[in-house]
């Protein structure tokens, strides 16, 4: 409810879920509907884990075929065709027209193996590029310490992922796990219209939500950040901001018109790392004075919480690159979701199509028409 300032995920409020549930919790939440019993989260966790360690022939060769510098999004994307490619038995069109549509058990598999290969290529590509030893996933471990274990982002004292770290990403996807259709979602609903398989849509999620304008603004407001350097340099980048020569990138939110519900959280992820960096401390001052600008206030603009995210990353020692991914990992179970419900549909999205013969538009008509296909007409 942006009025409001409400977050409820399948009727749970969001300060109850931010406290102590997991990756897995949030699967079983918005994919079946519930939180899951103790058993029924542990038979989760081990079948992920068992499925990230069942990696296909290939996955790794077209991932290491990159040059180690390429920014880990394309890897990932090719990781995922190459799990794609490595069985084509599960793509409906190879297989004669429907797999999934309506058999809501293969669905559900499909669910697990495609969040495993996720996690999976998402390892495959930060150690390549950071060039650290892949190691596979713990069959004991949960979805984000696997994934963590897999990046290479570990205690180097006990080969395993800090707790701490693991506490406050998991906190901080709770923040950011579904949000409805966003971008990113509608890209993989449109997909998800033709009943196509669930790589094939979360690729298509991740190729709209790497665009600057969605997950990728995270990139580029660290980047900014990073860019600025000191602290007594943030008052020269709110006055370019306000003479409209740059953007700030994570002020405003399309949803909220109060502040955002969920920075509250974030700050109090922030507080509880304790972490302290002149980067970190940019990030702070940005916000301090945007937020006490009358340009901004009168804007209604203030920080969101993917703003925050990159501030709790920033924290996390994460480097800038690799945000968007933690970001757009962190909404996967709501596109499965998604993804899920749609194959209960049978209903082909298509954009709308209106024809004016020589029809002449301002540009105020235009903005007013969300899809528009002009034929021998003039714009």
């Amino acid at each position: 409810d942006g009025e409001r300032g409400i977050v409820q995920y399948r009727g749970q409020q969001i300060q109850d879920l931010y406290r102590d549930r997991e990756f897995e919790d949030m699967v079983y939440l918005f994919v079946w509907g519930h939180l899951p019993s103790p058993s029924q989260k542990s038979k989760l966790r081990r079948a992920f884990a068992t499925a990230a360690r069942d990696i296909p022939p290939g996955v790794k060769e077209a991932i290491q075929a990159f040059p180690p510098d390429t920014t880990p999004v394309p890897m990932i994307l090719a990781g995922l065709c190459a799990y794609m490619g490595s069985d084509s038995t599960k793509l409906p069109t190879y297989m004669g027209g429907n797999i999934y549509h309506n058999s809501l058990p293969l669905v559900d598999t499909g669910i697990v193996r495609t969040l495993a290969a996720y996690s999976v290529v998402i390892g495959l590509a930060t150690s390549h590029r950071y060039r650290k030893k892949f190691t596979p996933a713990d069959p004991d471990g949960s979805w984000l310490s696997n994934l963590l274990l897999m990046m290479g982002f570990v205690d180097p004292k006990t080969g395993k992922p800090n707790s701490i770290h693991v506490a406050a990403i998991q906190r901080t996807w709770v923040l950011s796990a579904d949000h409805g259709a966003t971008n990113s979602t509608s890209a993989m609903l449109l997909t998800a219209s033709t009943l196509a398989d669930p790589l094939s849509c979360l690729i298509s999620a991740i190729s709209a939500g790497y665009g600057p304008l969605h997950f990728g603004a995270t990139e580029v407001a660290y980047k900014v950040i990073k860019g600025i350097g000191s602290v007594d340099r943030v008052p020269a980048l709110i006055d370019s901001v306000k003479r409209g020569e740059q953007r700030l990138f994570g002020y405003g939110h399309r949803i909220y018109k109060t502040v955002d519900p969920r920075v509250a959280f974030a700050k109090q992820i922030l507080e509880d790392l304790k972490t302290k960096s002149e980067l970190l401390d940019v990030a702070k001052e940005i916000d301090r004075i945007a937020s006490t600008d009358d340009y901004f206030i009168k804007r209604n603009l203030s920080a969101n919480a993917d703003l925050y995210g990159v501030f709790i990353f920033i924290a996390l020692d994460f480097p800038p690159e690799l945000v968007p991914v933690m970001m757009m990992a962190s909404r996967s179970p709501g596109l499965m979701a998604h993804w899920r419900e749609a194959m209960t549909s049978a209903d082909l999205a298509t954009a709308a199509d209106l024809y004016w013969p020589n029809a002449r538009f301002s540009a105020a008509n235009i903005k007013a028409v969300k899809f528009v296909s002009m034929i021998n007409g003039e714009i």
